[in-house]
């Protein structure tokens, strides 16, 4: 049996960028998306149930985004491995959780995520596949957290930009008809498993949140008083007082790289000391430099 296609990496949203810039998708690239729920793991901002020994962040308080990372690449390959018992030789192409775009498939291959949505041949005989993205969580209650959204609209729209061959939109269609998904967006449920992506991941939901732009140039902020970065916004997220649940820690006189500014708060990417993590902050607690 042929080895199973792996990669294993975390990126962040511009790692991602600066890596699909100059990826070699080979002579027949990926023509349309695939969107998924990992269901198992699920994740806090995502639960399944309450059994905590499948949740994706289980037993991450006080981590910072490196040993987040760390601890985390573990549990990727352990998918992995459960990939290799069921007899595959490639699974989805990417992980995308609240931090991370985690490099799971390589993108020049065929995966496998949704049956019939993996690849189809036209009446030519040529080959269209798709690239397969899971989202950690189950989705069944529960929409995408704010900074795994953001994950998303770098994900999707880099690969658009970069491929030039598929549009953030849906067509709906008969179950098992990849071909009228083709240069698009569909979803796991458009092919055999019908609670995937989650009863909350529609298109209705999910395409205007994957079209959205988001910013791509990052001004440099300094940060003004102690806070956590929040991996959504919320009264009590991002405020003094300590780590909390895992969250990046931020010091007066610390220099982070902001992507966006929305109400109030500061959309926050990893700088050259690898803090933060991607998250929230509020505004008024840097400012720029």
């Amino acid at each position: 049996m042929s080895a199973f296609a792996y990669i294993g990496q975390a990126k962040t949203g511009q790692e991602f960028i600066d890596y699909v810039a100059s990826y070699d998708f080979g002579s027949v690239p990926p023509s349309f998306v695939v969107i998924h729920n990992s269901a198992n793991p699920d994740a806090s901002w995502a639960p399944l149930n309450g059994d905590p020994a499948i949740k994706w962040d289980r037993n991450e308080a006080g981590l910072n985004s490196d040993a987040i990372e760390a601890k985390r690449k573990p549990q990727l390959d352990a998918i992995k491995n459960y990939y290799v018992g069921q007899g595959w030789t490639t699974g989805p192409h990417l992980f995308i959780d609240e931090r991370f775009i985690w490099l799971f498939t390589p993108m020049y291959e065929v995966g496998t995520h949704a049956k019939s949505g993996n690849s189809y041949r036209d009446a030519s005989g040529g080959l269209h596949y798709s690239i397969g993205v899971e989202c950690v969580g189950w989705f069944g209650h529960n929409g995408w957290p704010e900074s795994m959204q953001k994950l998303l609209q770098v994900a999707v729209q880099t690969l658009r930009d970069r491929l030039n061959n598929f549009d953030i939109v849906y067509t709906h269609a008969p179950t098992n008809r990849p071909d009228l998904h083709d240069h698009q967006v569909s979803f796991h449920n458009d092919y055999n498993k019908p609670e995937c992506p989650g009863a909350v991941i529609t298109p209705d939901y999910a395409i205007p949140i994957l079209a959205k732009p988001y910013a791509t140039v990052y001004a440099q902020y300094m940060v003004t008083s102690p806070c956590a970065v929040s991996m959504s916004r919320t009264p009590d997220g991002g405020l003094a007082g300590g780590p909390d649940n895992g969250q990046t820690w931020l010091d007066v006189g610390d220099i982070i790289n902001i992507g966006d500014v929305t109400n109030g708060w500061l959309w926050c990417s990893p700088n050259e000391h690898d803090k933060p993590g991607i998250g929230f902050i509020p505004a008024d607690y840097a400012r720029p430099v």
